[in-house]
């Protein structure tokens, strides 16, 4: 089987094995009344819990996720109704755990929530409205997708590699991982946050934050940049 063969059984390959996304797009339209739907920086909880804490400061509701509104759920949030997502006001806790300058409240109903304290940042809320898209994956992490052996040995299916599969960089749930260093990893892979220019919100130059939800339960995030 000569190579241009192979390369292209593997893009078909790759193909076969895109994954949907829930894109979001920041604003736009006229925002919701009702506080229990998807917004940046603007979040809901429970009476009793307020903002969480870090180093005695509040942290603020980076990004709010009404996972009934996404056009597909992933298998991690079906028992999820809506996810809070609170940051420090401080740094990025690039390596903390969970619950270490970074927090992930879930609810499993929206029964009895409401809006949460104002916290001053320098942050712009708007709201989110979610489409879906087929996504790729990047260069390091299809790898651990499909063989890319032939691919990489033929210069015109690389070029179909990064020229003709749609990959998002934006804040989106499902899909996989936008890479910009190297490979971020598939495992547990959730949702990503982009650095969103409306919101005045960046990871250091550009980046991205991922987030990661165990079997157990247990999230985990790592960042990359430019």
């Amino acid at each position: 089987m000569s190579t241009k063969i192979t390369a292209e059984i593997a893009l078909e390959q790759l193909r076969e094995n895109l994954r949907p996304a829930c894109v979001a797009t920041v604003g736009g339209f006229r925002p919701p009344e009702d506080p229990l739907t998807s917004w940046f920086c603007r979040g809901v909880g429970l009476a009793a819990e307020g903002l969480p804490l870090w180093q005695g400061e509040p942290m603020f509701p980076l990004l709010q996720i009404r996972v009934a509104e996404l056009p597909w759920i992933p298998e991690a949030l079906s028992d999820i109704a809506l996810l809070v997502l609170f940051h420090n006001l401080r740094e990025h806790p690039f390596d903390n755990k969970h619950g270490d300058g970074w927090l992930i409240r879930e609810y499993k109903s929206t029964d009895n929530l409401s809006p949460l304290p104002d916290v001053a940042h320098p942050y712009k809320p708007f709201p989110l409205r979610w489409t879906l898209h087929q996504d790729a994956p990047g260069w390091e992490d299809a790898w651990d997708v499909v063989d890319l052996s032939a691919v990489n040995a033929d210069p015109a299916a690389t070029e179909i590699f990064f020229r003709e599969f749609n990959r998002y960089p934006q804040t989106k749930v499902g899909g996989y991982p936008y890479e910009i260093q190297h490979g971020v990893g598939l495992d547990d892979f959730v949702f990503q946050v982009g650095s969103e220019e409306k919101v005045n919100w960046m990871w250091a130059d550009n980046g991205i934050g991922y987030f990661f939800r165990s079997p157990q339960g247990e999230w985990r995030w790592s960042c990359q940049f430019y």
